[in-house]
């Protein structure tokens, strides 16, 4: 089980920085490389296309906060 999703409140995923992207907890610079790669994200469903992005972390971004 990964870390807990902190600081994802208002950041949108298509359009935050890889730096602002690694600063959510939980995310990390990988995971934050990873998307910058495959944006644009059209819906939540599409994070899946993200390597080690699997539906309890996409639900943890959306509770948090994060944004499409």
């Amino acid at each position: 089980m990964g870390s807990p999703i902190t600081n994802a409140s208002g950041v949108n995923l298509n359009r935050a920085s890889e730096e602002e992207l690694a600063r959510i907890g939980g995310l990390g610079e990988e995971r934050a490389k990873r998307m910058i790669e495959k944006r644009p994200f059209l819906n939540w469903d599409d994070l899946k296309r993200v390597d080690g992005f699997e539906e309890r972390l996409i639900d943890d971004l959306r509770r948090a906060g994060a944004e499409l």
